[in-house]
Protein backbone atom coordinates (compact mmCIF):
# COMPACT_ATOMS: atom_id res chain seq x y z
CA UNK A 1 0.00 0.00 0.00
CA UNK A 2 2.76 2.55 0.74
CA UNK A 3 4.54 1.80 -2.10
CA UNK A 4 1.81 2.71 -4.21
CA UNK A 5 1.05 5.59 -2.22
CA UNK A 6 4.60 6.69 -2.94
CA UNK A 7 4.44 5.95 -6.63
CA UNK A 8 1.67 8.05 -7.12
CA UNK A 9 3.40 10.53 -5.54
CA UNK A 10 5.81 10.71 -7.54
CA UNK A 11 3.70 10.32 -10.79
CA UNK A 12 1.91 13.36 -9.92
CA UNK A 13 5.16 15.32 -8.82
CA UNK A 14 6.74 14.16 -12.07
CA UNK A 15 3.42 15.39 -13.84
CA UNK A 16 3.42 19.10 -12.27
CA UNK A 17 7.25 19.63 -12.86
CA UNK A 18 6.43 19.12 -16.49
CA UNK A 19 2.93 21.50 -16.68
CA UNK A 20 3.54 24.89 -18.33
CA UNK A 21 1.58 27.61 -17.27
CA UNK A 22 -0.50 28.98 -19.87
CA UNK A 23 1.22 31.60 -22.76
CA UNK A 24 -0.38 35.15 -21.65
CA UNK A 25 1.98 37.25 -23.33
CA UNK A 26 2.74 37.11 -27.08
CA UNK A 27 6.59 36.46 -26.19
CA UNK A 28 6.01 33.27 -23.77
CA UNK A 29 3.25 32.01 -27.43
CA UNK A 30 5.99 30.59 -29.26
CA UNK A 31 9.18 28.70 -28.82
CA UNK A 32 12.00 26.82 -30.65
CA UNK A 33 11.34 23.27 -31.45
CA UNK A 34 13.62 21.28 -29.42
CA UNK A 35 16.81 20.15 -31.69
CA UNK A 36 15.48 16.50 -32.59
CA UNK A 37 11.74 17.74 -33.60
CA UNK A 38 12.44 17.92 -37.17
CA UNK A 39 9.54 19.42 -39.10
CA UNK A 40 8.29 17.80 -42.08
CA UNK A 41 7.29 20.35 -43.89
CA UNK A 42 5.37 18.95 -47.14
CA UNK A 43 2.65 21.62 -48.48
CA UNK A 44 -0.23 19.03 -49.00
CA UNK A 45 -1.62 21.71 -52.02
CA UNK A 46 1.65 21.80 -54.02
CA UNK A 47 1.97 25.34 -52.64
CA UNK A 48 -1.00 26.10 -54.56
CA UNK A 49 -2.26 29.74 -54.02
CA UNK A 50 0.58 30.39 -51.27
CA UNK A 51 2.15 33.00 -53.15
CA UNK A 52 -1.41 35.24 -53.62
CA UNK A 53 -2.29 34.79 -49.42
CA UNK A 54 1.39 35.64 -48.74
CA UNK A 55 1.01 38.86 -51.18
CA UNK A 56 -1.94 39.94 -49.52
CA UNK A 57 -0.04 40.20 -45.80
CA UNK A 58 2.55 42.23 -47.78
CA UNK A 59 0.22 44.56 -48.52
CA UNK A 60 -0.29 44.62 -44.67
CA UNK A 61 2.57 45.26 -43.87
CA UNK A 62 3.34 47.86 -46.20
CA UNK A 63 0.90 50.18 -44.45
CA UNK A 64 2.30 49.38 -40.92
CA UNK A 65 5.18 51.49 -39.91
CA UNK A 66 8.98 49.68 -40.89
CA UNK A 67 9.93 49.99 -37.41
CA UNK A 68 6.43 48.69 -36.17
CA UNK A 69 7.85 45.01 -33.60
CA UNK A 70 6.07 41.71 -33.47
CA UNK A 71 7.26 38.48 -31.46
CA UNK A 72 7.95 35.75 -32.84
CA UNK A 73 8.92 33.69 -29.38
CA UNK A 74 11.13 35.78 -27.34
CA UNK A 75 12.50 37.21 -30.06
CA UNK A 76 11.09 40.92 -31.17
CA UNK A 77 11.01 41.62 -34.31
CA UNK A 78 10.12 44.43 -37.31
CA UNK A 79 7.72 44.91 -39.89
CA UNK A 80 11.13 44.94 -42.29
CA UNK A 81 11.57 41.20 -40.86
CA UNK A 82 8.47 40.20 -41.59
CA UNK A 83 8.13 41.50 -44.74
CA UNK A 84 11.79 39.87 -45.94
CA UNK A 85 10.51 37.30 -44.69
CA UNK A 86 7.33 37.08 -47.50
CA UNK A 87 9.42 38.52 -49.93
CA UNK A 88 12.32 35.25 -49.96
CA UNK A 89 9.14 33.16 -49.18
CA UNK A 90 8.17 33.89 -52.63
CA UNK A 91 11.53 33.64 -54.04
CA UNK A 92 11.43 29.88 -53.47
CA UNK A 93 8.01 28.91 -53.84
CA UNK A 94 7.90 30.91 -57.29
CA UNK A 95 10.84 29.78 -58.48
CA UNK A 96 9.65 27.44 -61.33
CA UNK A 97 12.98 25.72 -61.99
CA UNK A 98 12.49 24.65 -57.89
CA UNK A 99 10.60 20.80 -57.45
CA UNK A 100 7.93 20.91 -54.44
CA UNK A 101 10.58 19.22 -52.54
CA UNK A 102 13.50 21.23 -53.68
CA UNK A 103 11.51 24.33 -52.43
CA UNK A 104 10.67 22.64 -48.97
CA UNK A 105 14.55 21.78 -48.38
CA UNK A 106 15.32 24.93 -49.47
CA UNK A 107 12.26 26.70 -46.75
CA UNK A 108 13.90 25.10 -44.47
CA UNK A 109 17.50 26.10 -44.90
CA UNK A 110 16.78 29.31 -44.69
CA UNK A 111 13.67 29.67 -42.26
CA UNK A 112 13.55 29.03 -38.62
CA UNK A 113 10.44 27.46 -37.30
CA UNK A 114 8.92 28.51 -34.22
CA UNK A 115 5.81 25.92 -32.70
CA UNK A 116 3.38 27.40 -30.25
CA UNK A 117 3.26 26.30 -26.94
CA UNK A 118 -0.29 25.50 -27.10
CA UNK A 119 -3.30 24.75 -24.89
CA UNK A 120 -0.91 22.59 -22.71
CA UNK A 121 2.52 24.31 -22.81
CA UNK A 122 4.26 21.73 -24.94
CA UNK A 123 2.25 22.10 -28.31
CA UNK A 124 -1.06 20.79 -28.67
CA UNK A 125 -3.19 22.94 -30.45
CA UNK A 126 -6.97 22.15 -31.75
CA UNK A 127 -7.90 23.04 -35.08
CA UNK A 128 -11.41 24.13 -36.21
CA UNK A 129 -12.74 25.65 -39.33
CA UNK A 130 -14.98 28.47 -40.38
CA UNK A 131 -16.09 29.28 -44.13
CA UNK A 132 -18.41 32.04 -45.58
CA UNK A 133 -21.91 31.45 -45.71
CA UNK A 134 -24.66 32.85 -48.08
CA UNK A 135 -27.65 34.56 -46.65
CA UNK A 136 -31.08 35.28 -48.49
CA UNK A 137 -31.22 39.16 -47.29
CA UNK A 138 -33.96 41.54 -49.24
CA UNK A 139 -32.89 45.52 -49.02
CA UNK A 140 -36.35 45.94 -47.64
CA UNK A 141 -38.86 44.08 -45.05
CA UNK A 142 -41.57 41.57 -46.01
CA UNK A 143 -43.59 38.60 -44.21
CA UNK A 144 -40.46 36.42 -45.30
CA UNK A 145 -37.63 38.47 -44.87
CA UNK A 146 -38.50 40.04 -41.57
CA UNK A 147 -34.86 39.22 -39.25
CA UNK A 148 -32.62 42.48 -39.33
CA UNK A 149 -28.73 42.23 -40.12
CA UNK A 150 -27.54 45.23 -38.11
CA UNK A 151 -25.02 47.95 -38.82
CA UNK A 152 -22.77 49.08 -35.91
CA UNK A 153 -24.73 51.39 -33.48
CA UNK A 154 -23.12 54.59 -33.00
CA UNK A 155 -23.71 54.74 -29.26
CA UNK A 156 -21.46 51.54 -28.65
CA UNK A 157 -18.31 53.40 -26.90
CA UNK A 158 -15.30 51.82 -25.83
CA UNK A 159 -13.64 51.83 -22.41
CA UNK A 160 -9.30 51.32 -22.15
CA UNK A 161 -9.20 50.14 -18.73
CA UNK A 162 -5.11 50.26 -19.02
CA UNK A 163 -5.95 53.81 -18.03
CA UNK A 164 -7.37 52.92 -14.94
CA UNK A 165 -4.56 50.91 -13.55
CA UNK A 166 -3.70 47.38 -14.35
CA UNK A 167 -6.29 45.37 -11.67
CA UNK A 168 -8.73 44.55 -14.15
CA UNK A 169 -9.33 41.41 -15.69
CA UNK A 170 -9.81 42.63 -19.37
CA UNK A 171 -8.12 45.75 -21.16
CA UNK A 172 -11.47 46.83 -22.59
CA UNK A 173 -14.85 47.37 -22.32
CA UNK A 174 -18.03 48.31 -25.04
CA UNK A 175 -20.70 50.15 -22.96
CA UNK A 176 -23.46 52.75 -23.97
CA UNK A 177 -24.53 55.46 -21.86
CA UNK A 178 -27.53 55.74 -20.19
CA UNK A 179 -28.05 59.25 -18.20
CA UNK A 180 -25.59 59.49 -16.03
CA UNK A 181 -24.83 55.71 -15.64
CA UNK A 182 -22.17 53.62 -17.92
CA UNK A 183 -24.50 50.70 -18.56
CA UNK A 184 -23.23 46.97 -20.94
CA UNK A 185 -24.50 47.53 -24.25
CA UNK A 186 -27.43 45.71 -25.07
CA UNK A 187 -27.07 42.16 -25.18
CA UNK A 188 -28.46 39.52 -27.97
CA UNK A 189 -31.93 39.08 -26.52
CA UNK A 190 -32.40 42.60 -25.81
CA UNK A 191 -31.26 43.14 -29.87
CA UNK A 192 -33.28 40.19 -31.12
CA UNK A 193 -36.25 39.49 -29.01
CA UNK A 194 -36.44 43.10 -27.12
CA UNK A 195 -35.83 45.13 -30.18
CA UNK A 196 -33.62 47.74 -28.34
CA UNK A 197 -32.42 49.03 -32.10
CA UNK A 198 -35.35 49.03 -33.08
CA UNK A 199 -36.40 52.46 -34.99
CA UNK A 200 -33.24 54.23 -35.61
CA UNK A 201 -32.58 53.47 -38.97
CA UNK A 202 -29.69 50.16 -38.21
CA UNK A 203 -31.42 47.60 -40.15
CA UNK A 204 -29.12 46.96 -43.27
CA UNK A 205 -30.69 43.94 -44.94
CA UNK A 206 -33.63 41.78 -43.88
CA UNK A 207 -32.70 38.14 -43.57
CA UNK A 208 -34.87 35.13 -44.15
CA UNK A 209 -33.46 32.80 -41.44
CA UNK A 210 -32.77 33.87 -37.54
CA UNK A 211 -30.57 30.98 -37.62
CA UNK A 212 -28.62 32.46 -40.36
CA UNK A 213 -27.62 35.47 -39.13
CA UNK A 214 -26.25 33.78 -35.62
CA UNK A 215 -23.86 31.65 -37.87
CA UNK A 216 -22.93 34.87 -40.18
CA UNK A 217 -21.97 36.44 -36.43
CA UNK A 218 -20.24 33.08 -35.84
CA UNK A 219 -18.05 32.91 -38.60
CA UNK A 220 -17.52 36.47 -38.98
CA UNK A 221 -18.25 37.34 -42.39
CA UNK A 222 -19.96 35.92 -45.42
CA UNK A 223 -22.46 36.77 -48.83
CA UNK A 224 -26.00 37.82 -49.21
CA UNK A 225 -28.06 37.13 -51.66
CA UNK A 226 -30.41 40.16 -51.99
CA UNK A 227 -32.49 39.52 -55.24
CA UNK A 228 -32.23 39.55 -58.97
CA UNK A 229 -28.26 38.20 -59.22
CA UNK A 230 -27.20 40.43 -56.48
CA UNK A 231 -24.20 39.30 -54.22
CA UNK A 232 -22.95 41.51 -51.81
CA UNK A 233 -20.34 40.81 -49.19
CA UNK A 234 -21.06 41.04 -45.11
CA UNK A 235 -18.26 41.92 -43.63
CA UNK A 236 -17.52 42.14 -39.37
CA UNK A 237 -17.79 45.92 -38.14
CA UNK A 238 -17.72 44.97 -34.51
CA UNK A 239 -19.58 43.51 -31.39
CA UNK A 240 -20.96 44.54 -28.13
CA UNK A 241 -18.80 43.42 -26.13
CA UNK A 242 -20.49 40.97 -24.29
CA UNK A 243 -18.68 37.54 -23.51
CA UNK A 244 -19.12 34.84 -26.13
CA UNK A 245 -20.64 31.89 -25.22
CA UNK A 246 -21.00 28.20 -27.17
CA UNK A 247 -23.57 27.37 -28.23
CA UNK A 248 -22.44 23.99 -29.05
CA UNK A 249 -21.44 23.75 -24.88
CA UNK A 250 -24.94 24.69 -24.03
CA UNK A 251 -26.35 22.05 -26.33
CA UNK A 252 -24.17 18.95 -24.69
CA UNK A 253 -24.75 20.57 -21.29
CA UNK A 254 -28.71 20.31 -21.68
CA UNK A 255 -27.87 16.70 -23.17
CA UNK A 256 -29.41 17.75 -26.52
CA UNK A 257 -26.66 16.94 -28.74
CA UNK A 258 -23.67 14.19 -27.53
CA UNK A 259 -20.30 15.55 -27.81
CA UNK A 260 -18.74 13.24 -29.71
CA UNK A 261 -21.61 14.02 -32.02
CA UNK A 262 -21.06 17.79 -32.42
CA UNK A 263 -21.13 20.16 -35.06
CA UNK A 264 -22.47 23.18 -36.90
CA UNK A 265 -24.58 20.71 -38.86
CA UNK A 266 -25.58 19.07 -35.72
CA UNK A 267 -26.50 22.40 -34.23
CA UNK A 268 -28.65 23.84 -37.24
CA UNK A 269 -30.30 20.22 -37.38
CA UNK A 270 -31.30 20.50 -33.73
CA UNK A 271 -32.21 24.06 -34.20
CA UNK A 272 -34.56 22.94 -37.23
CA UNK A 273 -36.29 19.87 -35.21
CA UNK A 274 -36.49 22.46 -32.06
CA UNK A 275 -38.25 26.11 -33.70
CA UNK A 276 -39.73 26.52 -30.07
CA UNK A 277 -35.95 26.34 -28.42
CA UNK A 278 -34.35 28.64 -30.93
CA UNK A 279 -34.88 32.19 -29.61
CA UNK A 280 -33.38 30.69 -25.89
CA UNK A 281 -30.88 29.01 -26.99
CA UNK A 282 -29.17 32.01 -28.38
CA UNK A 283 -29.38 34.31 -26.36
CA UNK A 284 -27.72 31.64 -24.43
CA UNK A 285 -24.89 33.66 -25.73
CA UNK A 286 -25.07 37.29 -25.18
CA UNK A 287 -22.71 38.51 -27.68
CA UNK A 288 -23.95 39.83 -31.04
CA UNK A 289 -22.05 40.67 -33.82
CA UNK A 290 -22.73 43.72 -36.27
CA UNK A 291 -22.18 44.14 -40.02
CA UNK A 292 -21.09 46.24 -42.83
CA UNK A 293 -22.06 45.68 -46.64
CA UNK A 294 -19.38 45.87 -49.43
CA UNK A 295 -18.37 45.04 -52.96
CA UNK A 296 -15.64 43.31 -52.40
CA UNK A 297 -14.11 40.22 -50.73
CA UNK A 298 -14.78 38.96 -47.49
CA UNK A 299 -11.64 40.72 -45.68
CA UNK A 300 -9.63 39.35 -41.87
CA UNK A 301 -9.07 41.02 -39.06
CA UNK A 302 -5.81 42.63 -40.86
CA UNK A 303 -8.79 44.03 -43.93
CA UNK A 304 -6.82 42.05 -46.61
CA UNK A 305 -8.45 39.30 -48.24
CA UNK A 306 -8.82 35.74 -47.16
CA UNK A 307 -7.44 33.06 -48.98
CA UNK A 308 -9.53 29.35 -49.15
CA UNK A 309 -6.81 26.73 -47.52
CA UNK A 310 -4.64 29.43 -47.09
CA UNK A 311 -6.02 32.11 -44.37
CA UNK A 312 -5.76 30.94 -40.45
CA UNK A 313 -7.39 32.65 -37.27
CA UNK A 314 -5.50 32.99 -34.62
CA UNK A 315 -5.73 35.09 -31.07
CA UNK A 316 -4.11 38.34 -32.32
CA UNK A 317 -3.19 39.19 -28.88
CA UNK A 318 -0.76 36.37 -28.89
CA UNK A 319 0.45 35.38 -32.35
CA UNK A 320 2.02 37.63 -35.30
CA UNK A 321 -0.84 39.27 -37.39
CA UNK A 322 0.05 38.84 -41.24
CA UNK A 323 3.16 35.91 -40.35
CA UNK A 324 3.68 33.11 -41.87
CA UNK A 325 2.72 30.06 -40.92
CA UNK A 326 2.77 26.15 -40.55
CA UNK A 327 -0.19 23.79 -39.85
CA UNK A 328 0.08 19.79 -39.04
CA UNK A 329 -3.46 18.40 -38.01
CA UNK A 330 -5.97 16.54 -40.37
CA UNK A 331 -8.62 17.25 -43.07
CA UNK A 332 -11.54 15.29 -44.39
CA UNK A 333 -12.36 13.21 -47.53
CA UNK A 334 -15.50 14.00 -48.93
CA UNK A 335 -17.23 11.33 -51.14
CA UNK A 336 -21.08 12.62 -52.11
CA UNK A 337 -21.71 15.26 -50.15
CA UNK A 338 -20.36 13.88 -47.14
CA UNK A 339 -16.74 12.81 -45.09
CA UNK A 340 -15.16 9.39 -45.53
CA UNK A 341 -12.77 9.64 -43.35
CA UNK A 342 -9.78 12.55 -41.97
CA UNK A 343 -6.72 12.14 -43.03
CA UNK A 344 -3.17 13.66 -41.98
CA UNK A 345 -1.07 16.83 -43.95
CA UNK A 346 0.66 19.70 -43.74
CA UNK A 347 0.31 23.15 -45.33
CA UNK A 348 2.38 26.68 -45.07
CA UNK A 349 -0.68 29.50 -44.32
CA UNK A 350 -0.80 32.98 -43.90
CA UNK A 351 -1.88 34.23 -40.17
CA UNK A 352 -4.83 36.80 -41.34
CA UNK A 353 -7.97 36.72 -39.13
CA UNK A 354 -8.94 36.82 -35.52
CA UNK A 355 -12.04 35.47 -34.32
CA UNK A 356 -13.63 36.01 -30.73
CA UNK A 357 -13.73 32.12 -29.61
CA UNK A 358 -9.90 31.92 -31.05
CA UNK A 359 -8.04 32.37 -27.24
CA UNK A 360 -4.88 31.40 -26.40
CA UNK A 361 -1.93 29.95 -28.32
CA UNK A 362 -3.73 26.57 -28.49
CA UNK A 363 -6.85 27.20 -31.21
CA UNK A 364 -6.55 28.25 -34.84
CA UNK A 365 -9.24 28.61 -37.06
CA UNK A 366 -8.68 27.21 -41.09
CA UNK A 367 -10.83 29.04 -43.49
CA UNK A 368 -12.27 26.08 -45.97
CA UNK A 369 -13.68 29.13 -48.28
CA UNK A 370 -17.67 29.02 -49.83
CA UNK A 371 -19.84 26.55 -50.95
CA UNK A 372 -20.93 23.36 -49.73
CA UNK A 373 -18.27 20.87 -49.56
CA UNK A 374 -16.07 24.41 -47.22
CA UNK A 375 -19.50 24.76 -44.75
CA UNK A 376 -19.32 20.51 -44.33
CA UNK A 377 -15.37 20.91 -43.52
CA UNK A 378 -15.35 23.83 -41.48
CA UNK A 379 -18.19 22.02 -39.81
CA UNK A 380 -16.58 19.04 -38.35
CA UNK A 381 -13.31 19.92 -38.30
CA UNK A 382 -12.26 19.58 -34.62
CA UNK A 383 -8.84 18.29 -34.76
CA UNK A 384 -5.48 18.26 -32.85
CA UNK A 385 -2.73 19.38 -34.28
CA UNK A 386 0.56 21.74 -34.13
CA UNK A 387 1.01 25.30 -35.28
CA UNK A 388 4.64 26.94 -36.43
CA UNK A 389 5.29 30.55 -37.43
CA UNK A 390 8.13 30.92 -39.80
CA UNK A 391 10.94 33.74 -39.78
CA UNK A 392 13.71 34.07 -41.96
CA UNK A 393 17.02 33.10 -40.42
CA UNK A 394 19.58 36.21 -39.61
Amino acid sequence: MMKRVLLILIVSASFLACAKPPATRPEMALEPPSWWRSVSARDDLGFKDIAAAARQSLEYYKKLAPETTFFIGPMKVTTLDMTVTLQNFLLIVENASFSDEQKVEQIKKEFDFYRSTGSDGWGKVLFTGYYEPMLSCRVTRDDVFKYPLYKKPDDIIEIDLTLFGNDFPRNKLSARIEGRKVLPYYSREEIDQKQALSGRSLEMLWCRDLVDIYFLQIQGSGKADIGGGDIVSILYDGQNGRPYKSLGRSLIDKGAIARENMSMPAIREYLKTHPDEVAALLNQNPSYVFFRMDRGPSLGNINVPLTPGRSIATDSRLLPNGALAFIETEKPVIENGAIKEWIPFTRFVLNQDTGGAIKGPGRVDLFWGQGAEAELAAGYMQQEGKLYFLIRKK
